[in-house]
C-alpha cells in the first residue's frame, strides 16, 4: 500500500456494484494504489491489489474463473476472500506457494463498492452512512450517473461542487437554477435545488492519485417512469459534469495534498459552468513516422553494457511535450511526474505492459521481455526499466 499519510483517513466508493457484472474485473485507483475489483459467482466482492505476488502483472488483465482470478502471465490462481494461490499450471500435481494477493477492506453499501485508506499506527476507521444513500430511501427516485474523471485534486474539486447547478423540471443543461450543497459525510456532496429540496444529487468523491478525481454520482427525487426519462436526467447531469471538468482543468492550480478539509467552498463560476457543454473527442488522427532507412554504419539498437547512463532529452509525439530525464532519473518516473500515463504491471522489464513506440532516436533496453529482433528493429522499448542510447529519443506518447 502507498504512503497515506496525506490524503484523509477514510471510506472511499470505488464503484457501482451493477459494474461487477458476471465475470467482470474493475480497475481503478485510490491514493496512488491500483486496484483490482471482482464479484465471485458466491456473491463476494474482493478489492485487491492489481498486482500478481509472482512476477507483479495486473491481474485486471487477467482471466475470471469464478472463484478466482487468473493472472494472464504464468497462470497463477488466486481465490477469492483470502486472495490465496491455489494453482500454478506450471505444477498441477504440486502444492501451490504461500503467497497471497494484498487484499483491501470491502464494505458495500448504498449500492457501491467502498474501501478504506488507514494510517499505519491506526485501525480501520467506521464508516459514515450517507443518509440520502440510506436503503430506506426510495431507489426507484434514484438515478446512477456515470462516473466522471477531473484532472484535479480531490479537495478542489469537492470545493467546486458548491457551484454545481442543475434543474430536473427542464433539464435545460443552459439554464442556472438555485441550488445549495452541503458535506454528507468526509467525502460525500450533496447538492440540492433552493426550491425543491425533494430533488438532488449526491456525489461520492474517490482521489484516484495526485491531480486526479473520480466523481460517482446519484440523482435524487426524481420519477423517471421510462427508459426515455432516465436517459434525460442521466444526459442533463452528463453536460452539467462535463462543463464542471472543463472549467477545473482549464484552471492551473498549485499542488495539493489531496486532503479533504473544512475550508470555505469557493465556487466555480457559474459563467464557466453555463458554457456550451464539451463531451470527450475522440483523438484526432495524426500521420505516422515513415520507417527509419538502414544506412551503412546505422546503429538501431543498444543494449545496457554498450552505452552508460547519461541524461537524455525525450519528445511525446501525441501529447506535444519535451521532458529532460536526468543520468540517474528513471524515464517511466519522469513521464509519471509530467502526468503522462503509461500502462505498467511488473515495473521490472519482464511483462511488456509499458511497451512504448519509438518514431525516432535510439533505445538502449534493459529489458527480459524484447526478442533479439525487436531489439534490432529499435522501434519500441520498455520504458519502465530502458533509456536512450543517444542524446534523444520520440515517442508515441
Amino acid at each position: 500500500m502507498a504512503d497515506n499519510s496525506s490524503i484523509e483517513s477514510g471510506w472511499f466508493a470505488l464503484c457501482d456494484v451493477d459494474q461487477l457484472g458476471e465475470r467482470a474485473i474493475y480497475h481503478t485507483e485510490l491514493s496512488g494504489n491500483e486496484l483490482v475489483v471482482w464479484r465471485a459467482q458466491d456473491g463476494a466482492i474482493n478489492v485487491w491489489e492489481n498486482r500478481c505476488p509472482h512476477r507483479g502483472v495486473r491481474l485486471s488483465m487477467g482471466h475470471h474463473r469464478g472463484d478466482a482470478l487468473q493472472c494472464q502471465y504464468h497462470g497463477w490462481q488466486f481465490g477469492s476472500g483470502d486472495g490465496a494461490c491455489r494453482f500454478v499450471p506450471a505444477h498441477p500435481d504440486a502444492a501451490p506457494p504461500a503467497v497471497s494477493v494484498k487484499r483491501w477492506p470491502v464494505e458495500v453499501r448504498h449500492g457501491f463498492v467502498w474501501t478504506a485508506l488507514a494510517k499505519p499506527d491506526e485501525g480501520l476507521p467506521p464508516f459514515t452512512p450517507v443518509h440520502e444513500l440510506d436503503n430506506e430511501v426510495d431507489v426507484s427516485q434514484q438515478i446512477r450517473l456515470r462516473t466522471v474523471a477531473i484532472d484535479a485534486c480531490s479537495e478542489t474539486v469537492q470545493r467546486a461542487l458548491a457551484g454545481y447547478e442543475f434543474d430536473h423540471v427542464t433539464l435545460d443543461p443552459w439554464s442556472n437554477t438555485g441550488c445549495v450543497a452541503f458535506d454528507a459525510g468526509p467525502h460525500a456532496v450533496v447538492v440540492t435545488q433552493l426550491d425543491d429540496a425533494q430533488q438532488g444529487v449526491v456525489f461520492l468523491v474517490q482521489p484516484t492519485r495526485e491531480g486526479r478525481t473520480c466523481l460517482h454520482g446519484v440523482a435524487l427525487g426524481v420519477s423517471a417512469r421510462n427508459g426515455s426519462e432516465r436517459l434525460a436526467v442521466q444526459r442533463h447531469h452528463q453536460q452539467r459534469l462535463n462543463a464542471l471538468r472543463d472549467a477545473l482543468e482549464k484552471q492551473v492550480e498549485p499542488p495539493c495534498s489531496d486532503t479533504v478539509t473544512s475550508q470555505p467552498t469557493p465556487s466555480i463560476p457559474a459563467a464557466l459552468l453555463s458554457e456550451k457543454p464539451v463531451f470527450f473527442q475522440p483523438a484526432a488522427s495524426r500521420p505516422v513516422s515513415p520507417a527509419r532507412p538502414l544506412t551503412a554504419g546505422f546503429v538501431i539498437s543498444a543494449t545496457a553494457d554498450e552505452v552508460e547512463d547519461h541524461a537524455f532529452t525525450v519528445h511525446l509525439a501525441r501529447s506535444e511535450k519535451t521532458l529532460t530525464v536526468p543520468a540517474n532519473a528513471n524515464l517511466l518516473q519522469t513521464l509519471r511526474d509530467h502526468h503522462v500515463d503509461v500502462p505498467t504491471s511488473c515495473e521490472q522489464g519482464v511483462c511488456g505492459t509499458c511497451r512504448t513506440r519509438v518514431l525516432e532516436g535510439t533505445p538502449l533496453h534493459r529489458d527480459d521481455f524484447l526478442t533479439p529482433q525487436e531489439r534490432a528493429a529499435g522501434d519500441c522499448m520498455l520504458v519502465c526499466v530502458s533509456r536512450a542510447a543517444g542524446a534523444a529519443l520520440t515517442l508515441d506518447l
